[in-house]
């Protein structure tokens, strides 16, 4: 149902290019993800993505759509928008990411969960839990209260139409966990991971990224790693340009990246004079903060088919749209370019061509897959 073959692999990252067959669709990555709510129909860009359908549950939203049929029904009707919507874009393939707030579901919210994703999902994709950290650390739960979820919902999985099931990873949790959930996974059979950075740079949790990285060595399993809610990072002081890591990203071994789905949501303000947005340029690796059109036209490229009225509406939820479908567009270009460079054995001098990109970050990449494939002996480990 799921395989997964390494066409190529950067020989000091884990830069690498592979060919992912799902259900009979043969996808070749890295590849971009993106947030099916935040296609416009009305800009038709030219690029190739997966999708992702992220939903939140409370235990009261998933409480009602068990027992309210006309909820759930409109919960339906805006699904298959979505899938409509994936359509029209040719998305291949959708991942439904279930996000609870909660770490009790019971059987019904599980279930339901399952017959969800069975309809709109080309996966089975173990719940996240929002903030699970902070759940842990106010000492109401515990990482087994998880690992009773997870093992719950594979159990239920029995009885519903074959297809792949996916291991969720929350890296935001202590290190110590990490090798718990990557051993239970293992042991039931997952050969693929939903990789939840909880909002976070994944740059910056590099031991956590290691330690999968590692079992899945260990184990010889060439597995597909997806990542979802991660950051793009911080501008540094006194600029306003933000080295894209959610891009070099690809480097820690993901085969797909998504959107971010935890910040704070911002409400159509109606018309705003104010331009104030985040514009990812594929040349330099930066998202440059644009506050002017004619910042817009410092960086706009020929290849685009967003408009520059697009991203000048004056309707700041029609402009942050188009921004959205500028970013996904120019991303997704810029995988394709990845996958041309990674084969040709060239991703160190092209990451280094790019103005954004500094020395500290790519030693972050190599020092990941250095500490995930090569034994140390004890002299170094203490040494």
């Amino acid at each position: 149902m799921l395989e997964v073959s390494l066409l190529d692999l950067d020989e000091s990252t884990f830069y690498g290019v592979k060919e992912v067959n799902i259900k009979g669709k043969n996808i070749d990555t890295p590849k971009k993800s993106v947030n099916l709510d935040n296609l416009r129909s009305d800009i038709r860009v030219r690029a190739e993505f997966f999708g992702e359908i992220y939903k939140t549950f409370s235990k009261e939203r998933i409480k009602s759509l068990i027992t309210d049929v006309e909820k759930q029904l409109k919960f339906n009707y805006d699904l298959n928008k979505l899938i409509r919507r994936a359509q029209d874009f040719s998305v291949e393939v959708i991942f439904f990411i279930p996000a609870l707030d909660h770490l009790n579901p019971g059987e019904d919210e599980l279930r339901f969960i399952i017959a969800t994703q069975s309809q709109y999902s080309d996966l089975y994709i173990v719940p996240l839990v929002e903030h699970l950290n902070k759940l842990m650390k106010d000492g109401s739960f515990s990482i087994h209260d998880y690992i009773n979820l997870i093992n719950n919902y594979l159990d239920l999985l029995e009885g519903y139409p074959e297809k792949p099931a996916m291991g969720m990873v929350p890296i935001n949790i202590p290190y110590q966990y990490i090798g718990d959930l990557m051993r239970l996974y293992l042991e039931r059979g997952i050969e693929s991971f939903c990789l939840d950075v909880g909002g976070r740079v994944a740059l910056s949790l590099p031991q956590q990224i290691t330690e999968v990285q590692k079992f899945l060595k260990e184990n010889k399993i060439e597995a597909f790693i997806h990542a979802t809610n991660i950051n793009i990072g911080r501008a540094k002081k006194r600029s306003n340009i933000i080295t894209a890591k959610d891009v070099l990203s690809f480097g820690l071994g993901f085969d797909s990246i998504g959107d971010n789905h935890l910040p704070p949501r911002i409400r159509d303000a109606g018309k705003s004079p104010t331009i104030n947005l985040r514009l990812f340029e594929k040349e330099t690796y930066g998202y440059h903060k644009i506050q002017e059109p004619s910042e817009i036209e410092e960086i706009y490229p020929e290849d685009t088919r967003v408009k520059p009225e697009h991203l000048l509406d004056e309707s700041l939820h029609r402009r942050r749209k188009a921004q959205v479908m500028f970013n996904y567009e120019q991303l997704s270009m810029e995988t394709e370019r990845l996958r041309r460079v990674i084969g040709e054995g060239e991703i160190r001098d092209y990451l280094r061509s790019k103005r954004y990109v500094d020395e500290e970050v790519l030693k972050v990449i190599t020092r990941v897959r250095d500490r995930a494939t090569k034994m140390r002996s004890l002299e170094e480990f203490l040494g």
